[in-house]
């Protein structure tokens, strides 16, 4: 038999053991080795071009806006040109969204109130909504080449998004088969840190004798809750029953005023997730034995959501803020720490006083800032006269304060703070300017008509005032996009009609003409009431199906007259859990139950009319509980991660590929 070339078949089987999972991560690995190791931690030196600085670019002595970047604009200062004017000193600020004054922009900035309190500096706001960590080197690199005689530097808390090298991505995947998110999660934060110190570094090489202001950003410890899509990552070994149950246990506790059993119930939660849950560490606040233990188990609490496995809203690690003040001490940065200067006017963890939200600061929290940092400058630059803090205004302008707030109000509701915290923003903003309720109905509005935001009159009325312009996006679907801010709609009905402003009523008609018959219940209109609730949101591949992440999936279904109804739901149950009852609900009725397993089914329930009501009605799944609720793509997340995909981290209760509602058609006698 004359020879054959066995290069095809070779090559077929060859193709054949990579093209399968195991192949894949075989093939990943193979690559890892064939080239350098890389670490997050070696940040280039950006090289500035000379040419201008952020979106402006350099001519005739000026700054002038990029035309070629005209869909960054607004990201940066409103301003079509920064003058350069010769003999005068350069301050530029850089920093992120909290340093834009956030919901006060473009009215009021941290350069523009530190420019006011200055004399004879020209202060350049150089600061960038979703400014990342290289962005921030490379406008610093930008700002002086242009000869800035100071830096100020307000930024971290976008510095969580470190994209891992292949290396850090196996040493992760590793840590992940070891010891779960948790540990992995653990090991990111490490990262991140090491990171941001690396990053300071550079500033200071770049900078060389150029002073530099590290403002240390604070967090909203006394008011922010971190929405419970994010309460606990998937644990190994059965952990999540148990953890599950001692969260009861000890939120019974703490109603009972039986502190030391909560403590210990605590404790064994903690030891249960790793430290990775937030719940753990606001539980351990609340049986703290004194403000400062319970000021560091709110710290935690912040930290514990931040890993490469879940989407939470921007903060600044407490060990990147350590390392902060260590180096503004090593390199000689003058040093203002919102912790520090926070506290100081307020006896317990900073909250509302000085936050909008998250870490976006309130006025008088813009204020206290920018004048530390005045006086920061001062020194620094050798200034012939202290800061005129008498010129800057001790409170925002009435109708940018109201808008302001009310603008806080609705993300705050999107990010699935409670009631308590909308109804807070929606009154100040009412207070501040009786106008605003305009803004109001406007939103109740735009907000329940199916209709894009875009092709409503309201909409286009809102959008003639600037600061509603820079958060209200036309192309941005994500703050822009519709959810279920029922609850937000409700508190701002309710502090209208408080106010003597009758809105209730057309706008239950306008929501029940716009909603009412077929109902999808699974668009983000009906599902979503937060930003992590949207379909395409989150980490991980893209599914053709709603991964839940809550024993309970609530939608609101609207209706005109109360009629029968028919819900239609095709589910399963990840591939690991057993067979198990499944009930829907309907305003707190159960109207069915089937038993569920991993095949995907259709089932259908009817709902009489009693159990209905005109307008907004909920309709619930009831997932079984036990178990860790994991899935195949939380099961295999090692195997991903090291392959370069992005994988989700919370645990799992259900699968839902359609849900929805119709109108029950009689039969024809």
């Amino acid at each position: 038999m004359p020879p054959t070339d066995p290069t095809h078949s070779i090559t077929e089987r060859l193709s054949r053991t990579l093209s399968g999972p195991e192949g894949t991560l075989a093939l990943a690995r193979m690559q890892l080795l064939g080239r350098p190791v890389e670490r997050s931690t070696e940040l280039t030196t950006p090289t500035p071009s000379g040419a201008g600085v952020g979106v402006w670019r350099l001519a005739d002595g000026q700054l002038s806006r990029d035309t070629g970047r005209r869909d960054e604009w607004r990201y940066w200062a409103d301003l079509p040109e920064i003058p350069l004017r010769p003999g005068h000193r350069r301050v530029a600020v850089l920093g992120e969204s909290a340093t834009r004054g956030y919901f006060f922009d473009p009215a009021y900035s941290l350069a523009g109130l530190v420019g006011t309190a200055l004399d004879g500096v020209d202060v350049l706001d150089l600061a960038r909504t979703n400014c990342s960590l290289a962005e921030l080197l490379t406008t610093a690199a930008e700002a002086l080449a242009l000869g800035a005689d100071a830096l100020v530097v307000h930024a971290g808390n976008n510095w969580n998004n470190v994209d891992p090298t292949p290396v850090e991505r196996h040493e992760l995947a590793l840590l992940l088969e070891e010891g779960g998110f948790p540990a992995a999660a653990a090991s990111f934060r490490e990262l991140v840190t090491e990171v941001a110190a690396s990053a300071l570094d550079l500033l200071r090489e770049l900078a060389g004798g150029v002073p530099v202001v590290l403002v240390v950003p604070e967090f909203n410890l006394g008011d922010w809750t971190d929405e419970p899509i994010l309460d606990c990552p998937a644990l190994p070994a059965g952990r999540m029953r148990r953890w599950r149950s001692a969260r009861d246990e000890a939120e019974r506790a703490l109603r009972s005023g039986d502190l030391a059993g909560a403590r210990t119930l605590v404790a064994e939660m903690t030891a249960l997730d790793g430290g990775s849950s937030p719940v753990s560490h606001r539980l351990a606040a609340r049986c703290a034995a004194s403000p400062d233990e319970a000021l560091t188990a709110l710290r935690a609490a912040k930290d514990a959501v931040v890993s490469p496995f879940a989407i939470h809203s921007p903060r600044t690690l407490a060990s990147v803020q350590e390392v902060m003040r260590r180096k503004a001490g090593e390199a000689g940065f003058h040093l203002v720490d919102q912790a520090a200067l926070f506290r100081d006017g307020d006896a317990g963890a900073p909250g509302r006083r000085w936050f909008l939200d998250y870490c976006h600061l309130t006025f008088d929290g813009l204020r206290a800032t920018a004048l530390a940092v005045a006086e920061s400058l001062a020194t620094a630059l050798e200034l012939p006269e202290r800061p005129d803090t008498g010129r800057v205004p001790a409170r925002a302008a009435a109708d940018r304060l109201a808008l302001a707030h009310f603008l806080a109000a609705v993300h705050n509701a999107h990010y699935g703070q409670p009631e308590d915290v909308l109804r807070h923003h929606l009154t100040r903003a009412l207070d501040a300017d009786a106008s605003v309720a305009d803004r109001f109905e406007d939103y109740l509005d735009y907000q329940t008509r199916i209709a894009p935001n875009w092709m409503c009159s309201s909409y286009e009325r809102s959008t003639q005032d600037p600061a509603f312009r820079r958060y209200m996006v036309v192309g941005d679907g994500r703050l822009n996009g519709k959810l279920a801010d029922h609850g937000l709609r409700e508190v701002m009905l309710d502090v209208l009609e408080s106010r003597g402003v009758p809105a209730r009523r057309r706008y239950e008609d306008l929501l029940v003409a716009e909603h009412s018959g077929s109902t999808d219940l699974l668009a983000d209109a009906s599902l979503a009431t937060t930003f992590n609730e949207r379909r395409d949101a989150g980490v991980g591949p893209r599914v053709a199906y709603l991964r839940v992440s809550s024993p309970r999936t609530r939608s609101t279904l609207v209706v005109d007259e109360p009629a029968p109804l028919v819900l239609e739901v095709t589910w399963r149950l990840p591939a690991e859990v057993p067979v198990a009852p499944v009930s829907v609900a309907v305003n707190g009725h159960t109207v069915g139950t089937a038993e569920v397993g991993p095949a995907w089914t259709t089932r259908e329930f009817t709902v009489t009319p009693d159990l209905l009501r005109r307008g907004r009605n909920t309709v619930e799944i009831r997932w079984p509980e036990g178990g860790d609720g994991t899935d195949a793509l939380v099961a295999g997340a090692p195997a991903r991660l090291e392959c370069g995909e992005n994988v989700p981290s919370h645990p799992v209760h259900g699968h839902l590929h359609g849900w929805s509602a119709t109108r029950l058609v009689p039969a024809a006698v």
